[in-house]
């Protein structure tokens, strides 16, 4: 017949073996939190990052909007010279 189960396990582990389990377990748990917190901070900095350039392209915007303002006005009164001289000469 064959031996009967038995529902003892035993297992024998070294005290070096212990220590260098507990050390990678101590290990893996500080780089996982520095690698948590270093997203977190790239999260910040990119948030950041995005603000400010809507930031800037607002400041952009407005300044290109008082550029295009002073050009046309610059060409509507080239187009009114331009329109006086043709006319002016016609007569």
């Amino acid at each position: 017949m064959s031996k009967p189960l038995n529902d003892e396990l035993q297992l024998h582990i070294s005290v070096k073996w212990a220590v260098q389990i507990v050390f990678l377990v101590f290990t893996l748990t500080g780089a996982w939190y520095t690698l948590r917190e270093s997203i977190s901070n790239n999260k910040n900095e990119i948030e950041y990052i995005k603000e400010s350039l809507i930031e800037y392209e607002q400041l952009l915007d407005e300044r290109v909007s008082r550029l295009e303002r002073y050009k046309e006005q610059e060409l509507e009164e080239v187009n009114k010279s331009l329109l006086s001289k043709v006319l002016g000469k016609g007569n």
